[in-house]
This record gives structure tokens, sequence and C-alpha cells, in this order.
């Protein structure tokens, strides 16, 4: 009897949930879920401490450490951490320092940020980019406004030069 009575107590908190889940907003049901697996989290925690058994934790923790340090950047994306990094630097960075357009540079302009002189072959256009683009690559440390630079620098003297 206590078998059914549990089975019809999980059955109906899994109806309410699946209603629930319909009719609450998206923001409002990922929050929910975040915090409830915190809660959950911490009761496990505090389950394992009450019964002597942490050190299972420990145990997966350490050995956990290889694939956490593989996955971190997607661990982080999933955790949302590497969009308020974005944003954090995004506003510590001077937002008027927009990067200008090709039509805006002049073949002059493009030729000191390349480092050129003037009649450069498509060849040196293209290695002076090169040697830059491995300097100032955001991939690379680099600055995505210096990169967009390069870029439309190298743009421009390829459209003026007619290579």
């Amino acid at each position: 009897m206590i078998r059914l009575l549990l089975l019809l107590a999980v059955l109906f908190g899994a109806l309410y949930l699946i209603r629930w889940f319909l009719k609450t907003p998206a923001e409002n049901v990922a929050a929910t879920i975040r915090k409830s697996l915190w809660l959950i989290l911490g009761l496990g925690l505090i389950f394992l401490a009450v019964t002597g058994k942490l050190n299972i934790i420990f145990a997966f923790i350490g050995s956990a450490i290889p694939l956490i340090a593989r996955h971190a950047p997607n661990i982080l994306r999933i955790l949302g951490l590497v969009k308020t990094i974005q944003s954090a630097q995004a506003k510590s960075q001077d937002s008027s320092a927009q990067p200008p357009s090709t039509q805006q540079m002049s073949p002059q302009q493009a030729l000191d940020i390349l480092g050129l002189e003037a009649g450069p072959s498509k060849k040196q256009i293209t290695d002076a980019h090169k040697r830059l683009m491995q300097k100032l690559h955001p991939d690379k440390g680099g600055n995505e406004h210096f990169a967009m630079q390069l870029n439309q620098a190298k743009t421009l003297l390829i459209k003026h030069y007619d290579y």
C-alpha cells in the first residue's frame, strides 16, 4: 500500500512539474532549476557529511580534475560566466573607439597601419598583414579593434592597388 501511495505522489508531483514548466516563462524556469540544483547539491553534501561518506565526494573531485581542466571553457559557457566576463570586458573598453570603416580609412592610413611604404606588392601587403595578425589576433591575446583595422587595411590596399 505504501508503494502505491509513493507512486501516486511521484506521479502527481511529475504532473505538477510538467504543468508548471509549460506555464512559466523560460527565464523563470532556468532560474528556478538552477536554484533547485544548488539546493539538491547542498542537501546531498549535508547528507553525506552526516552519514560519514563525504570522502566519496573528495575522491570524485580528485578524479574529475583532468576532465574539468580539459572542458573548462565549455563548463564556463554553460554556467554563463563567459557572457559575464565578456560584458565586463566590453564595459571596461572605451566604447567610443569604434574601428573606422574601410570608406573612412585612407590608403595612407592603411599603409601606416601595416607598416608599408607607397606602392607595395600584393605579397608585401599579405605578408605584413599576416605578420601583424599573428601578434595582434584576439585569440593570441591581441585586441579585436586592432585586428579589425588590420583586416580593413589589407582589404583597402588590395582594392586600391587593384591586385
